[in-house]
């Protein structure tokens, strides 16, 4: 319904009017990003189905994040073992951070790596 309002602009015919020439350009854009997105996402899948085809079938794993998943365990997908280890990686793993009877967390940001960081290279 949205894609075919967006069409019938960008083929609104050219009047010389100001406000028609940027409503037919702003909809000639988004068809033109809605392609790119969509070519973007089909490159992504494929190459996620290339690197660890399983990984899609897993519920609420999408070509995104199962991307994004990847690309943080790098070459060495050992060291993302749990949630944990993989909050750890990312920097956001909890730190007890209490005193006498209030009961605080923290995020850990000192074992924050990047994540190219590779676990047998020597530590920065």
């Amino acid at each position: 319904m949205v894609c075919s309002r967006i069409a019938r602009c960008a083929d609104l015919p050219d009047t010389g009017d100001a406000a028609v020439f940027t409503l037919r350009l702003l909809a000639w854009r988004t068809l033109q990003l809605t392609a790119e997105v969509k070519e973007l996402a089909y490159w992504v899948t494929k190459a996620v189905r290339h690197c660890h085809p399983q990984l899609l079938d897993v519920v609420g794993v999408g070509p995104d994040s199962a991307a994004a998943l990847l690309i943080a365990a790098g070459n060495n997908p050992e060291r993302l073992s749990s949630e944990a280890s993989f909050a750890a990686l990312c920097g956001v793993s909890p730190v007890e951070q209490s005193s006498g009877k209030t009961q605080r967390r923290r995020l850990n940001r000192g074992q924050h790596r990047p994540l190219s960081h590779r676990c047998d290279s020597p530590a920065p």
